[in-house]
């Protein structure tokens, strides 16, 4: 995907977060993130876009590749004292000064980016990927907390849900490890639907092959991939449909969890 869908997908999630009118009693409602409330995914969204729109972090190359959760807690934690309107107001501010920010987009994917989330080492596209799934995702937890489903079908959905696949040989044959020979098929149902076969060869590497036919599938919807896939819930929380070995079906349930 080219660097401007991502950026237009992140400011879809974006805007659909502002306008789904929180109210202040909305604040302390429960989301599937523990310990977090509604209040906490703005807190968590309005730092990470301050960093990115301040500048102050400069990508380290000896930096994790990934963002630790102890820095995202840390930055809930410096917001906990602003109200949720305020915060609203904050994150309106954020997202228009971030898009003038990005109205210019380098012309390699690969570049570095200048500024990163605890300065983790990632390109434009990382970057700009991860900013899509991190706003997508937190909708949607919103979303559940408020039992107002929706956009399942959105831009971000579109880029998250293909993150999400393009990890499966890794969770089938390195964290499930499914036998080699023991073709293992998730199918996603609803509004971004897929079919992938993942098999483990004898060398022990996993690959898509669709000309595979599966010993055991796992099917369920655009949600439960993504719920799942996010961490949110564990196997026998979301409901999926098994045909075939139900021990390796849990264990690539279990497995799937690739994003906090």
């Amino acid at each position: 995907m080219s660097l401007r869908t991502y950026v237009d997908a992140w400011r879809h999630s974006m805007g659909a977060i502002l306008d789904l009118e929180l109210l202040p009693e909305d604040a302390d409602r429960v989301t599937d993130l523990p310990g977090w409330s509604v209040r906490d995914i703005l807190a968590h969204l309005v730092h990470l876009e301050d960093v990115l729109a301040d500048g102050t972090e400069t990508a380290d190359t000896a930096g994790p590749s990934t963002v630790p959760q102890d820095y995202t807690q840390a930055g809930v934690d410096a917001l906990h004292d602003v109200g949720l309107p305020d915060l609203l107001v904050r994150l309106r501010e954020l997202v228009e000064r971030r898009a003038t920010q990005l109205a210019v987009l380098p012309d390699d994917p690969a570049a570095p980016a200048p500024s990163t989330p605890a300065g983790a080492p990632w390109t434009w596209e990382t970057l700009l990927r991860n900013r899509v799934i991190d706003a997508w995702m937190h909708e949607q937890d919103l979303r559940r907390a408020l039992n107002r489903s929706g956009n399942l079908d959105s831009p971000g959905a579109q880029v998250t849900v293909q993150s999400f696949q393009a990890a499966l040989p890794f969770v089938i044959g390195k964290r499930a490890k499914a036998p080699s020979g023991h073709p293992v098929a998730v199918v996603v149902t609803g509004p971004v639907p897929f079919a992938a076969t993942v098999v483990v060869n004898d060398d022990g590497r996993a690959a898509i092959d669709d000309d595979a036919t599966p010993e055991t599938t796992l099917t369920m919807s655009t949600e439960a991939f993504i719920v799942l896939g996010g961490g949110r819930r564990k196997p026998g929380q979301v409901p999926v449909e098994v045909d075939g070995d139900t021990e390796l079906a849990h264990r690539v349930l279990t497995g799937l969890a690739v994003t906090p």
